[in-house]
């Protein structure tokens, strides 16, 4: 789960770059679709975060004393 979160949200920041690169270039017209696929970047912080607490909880059950 930590490696597909880290990927969703590398895919994420590229359509960021995207969404913002008409800021730059004024010229450039972009569809508000790159606005929507740039929220992938929270979507896979989400999933990393998960995949985290995940991990957490099998070592802290599978610890013998």
């Amino acid at each position: 789960m930590l490696r597909v979160g880290i990927a969703v949200t590398a895919v994420g920041l590229i359509c960021t770059l995207v969404a913002i690169a008409p800021l730059v270039i004024p010229s450039l017209e972009m569809s508000g679709l790159w606005w929507f696929l740039s929220m992938l970047t929270g979507v896979g912080i989400a999933l990393v975060l998960v995949g985290l607490v995940r991990s957490a909880r099998s070592r802290r059950s599978t610890r013998v004393i």
